[in-house]
């Protein structure tokens, strides 16, 4: 007799399904055990555990970074450091609601006669060897449809079970690359996914439901992606914008400019920062043998709703230099990360805004494509069967096709990137470089990020956001389209 599931199961997949019972069984009995403390009990422990650990340990946090810390909003960690933002909602086609936000403005323009407010933003960008060509002085504080000067547009998007306030944890403002390219004359918009703290909404589907969270990378490059830009390229009045995407925001975008050919015309450079499309897998080999074990294993273990949802607990649970330790240790194991670009300070803010939701299913793509070693589609093939003699094709994402101009900056250290693989897969980048001792996370935090990464960044967004010239050009074409209709 066949067991299902089970009689399926290969020696690696036996071998994943053992460690995910032990670690899921210890994990949920301590869970457990916590959630029977009244909230004074966990307050005292926190507090206990904090003393402790403080003991051996010195706190040299300073208020910026206790502040941002434990800002609980996108709005708080902006306005903390002086500039304006707004919140925007983007329904998708398929319904759903997503937050994105919006930086509009530096903190001066044309328009302000604050010459020291000028020098200092002209000073951290000399700090961080960016040229003062880049700063863009001559454009008006926001753009609309109606402003006859648009400003630039960029999109930053994050990468996995993340959200939009990765890009505002840097402590020191030169670090902060939404600051910058608003101070330098960019009108800067972020991104958020379906299902994650800002997007959590449907009009049909409550996030307690299982529909709700039935969506892979597929449907954020369907439907998140292409319809948040054509939201902010309606709002601004642009042609086009700039897309810089971290992690499985490269990856979401490599996806979407491939089946989206309209979408090349819409964005006018992309940057992929840390770009992600065929991991090899992880450090780990337990680990590694369970993510590439049947789905079958992963919906046991996680269902089919949000993902790591314990996560989110723990943060709350444990003091923040303990919860600190845990992910350092746990990206050590899973990734080899060392983490020695980034401060501990670094660490202890970035980590408290690392995790948002996913969808178990979004997970459950990213194995099959570690699996498959191809960029390709999410299988709703059942596994295990013979997809050839079905004749069945799991599509791959034709990238190749990709007509964007594309600048690539990857970590040396990077144990998710294999640029070789990722190089083959796309058309010739117009830049890329190589920062030999990052890891994954460097590109948002690393202690030098403003002189190792964003000279060049900004040089890639001077070539290709020529925006007086395509103005021009576009008051050219209508005043010769008026011609021929007056001249038929």
């Amino acid at each position: 007799m066949k067991v299902p599931i089970i009689s399926r199961l290969n020696s690696r997949d036996y071998q994943a399904l053992v460690f995910g019972l032990f670690f899921l069984f210890l994990e949920r009995s301590v869970r457990l055990v916590t959630y029977c403390f009244p909230n004074f009990v966990l307050e005292y422990l926190r507090s206990l555990s904090q003393k402790l650990y403080s003991m051996n340990h010195e706190d040299t946090r300073t208020d910026p970074a206790k502040i941002i810390q434990f800002s609980t909003t996108f709005r708080e960690m902006v306005e903390y450091w002086g500039y304006g933002m707004e919140e925007h909602i983007v329904k998708t086609r398929d319904d759903y609601l997503l937050g994105i936000h919006r930086i509009p403005t530096g903190k001066f323009s044309d328009d302000d006669d604050d010459k020291s407010a000028e020098s200092h933003i002209k000073s951290v960008f000399n700090n961080c060897g960016i040229p003062l060509s880049a700063i863009r002085t001559k454009y008006p504080r926001s753009s609309t449809k109606e402003t006859k000067e648009k400003k630039p547009v960029v999109l930053l998007y994050h990468g996995l079970m993340m959200c939009s306030e990765i890009w505002m944890c840097n402590m020191e403002e030169e670090r902060q690359l939404p600051f910058l390219l608003a101070d330098a004359g960019y009108d800067v918009w972020f991104g958020n996914a379906r299902g994650n703290k800002y997007s959590m909404k449907h009009t049909r589907y409550k996030p307690n439901e299982g529909q709700f969270w039935e969506y892979s990378m597929d449907e954020f490059a369907l439907f998140d992606l292409p319809d948040t830009i054509d939201y902010i390229l309606e709002t601004t009045g642009v042609p086009s914008l700039t897309y810089i995407g971290f992690s499985q925001g490269t990856a979401q975008s490599f996806a979407a400019l491939s089946i989206n050919p309209s979408l090349n015309n819409k964005v006018n450079l992309f940057i992929a920062l840390a770009p992600a499309t065929s991991p090899v897998g992880l450090q780990n080999p337990i680990v590694d043998a369970f993510i590439k074990a049947s789905p079958n294993i992963v919906y046991l273990f996680f269902g089919r709703k949000a993902f790591l949802t314990m996560t989110m607990f723990w943060q709350k649970v444990l003091s923040p230099p303990i919860y600190t330790e845990l992910l350092d240790r746990c990206m050590k194991l899973l990734f080899g990360w060392e983490g020695k670009n980034m401060t501990k300070d670094q660490k202890s803010v970035s980590y408290s805004h690392l995790y948002s939701f996913t969808s178990v299913k979004s997970l459950v793509h990213w194995f099959q494509i570690i699996r498959a070693k191809k960029f390709q589609m999410y299988d709703e093939l059942p596994p295990y069967s013979s997809s050839t003699a079905m004749g069945y094709y799991c599509h791959e994402f034709p990238t190749r096709q990709i007509k964007t101009p594309i600048g690539v900056f990857y970590g040396g250290s990077d144990s998710l990137v294999d640029i070789k693989v990722l190089l083959k897969q796309l058309p010739k980048p117009v830049f890329t470089k190589e920062v030999q001792p990052y890891e994954h996370l460097d590109f948002l935090w690393a202690s030098d990020v403003h002189k190792t990464v964003f000279p060049e960044l900004f040089d890639l967004l001077s070539k290709y956001n020529n925006v007086r010239h395509k103005i021009d050009e576009e008051i050219n074409n209508d005043y010769q389209h008026i011609n021929e209709k007056e001249f038929n």
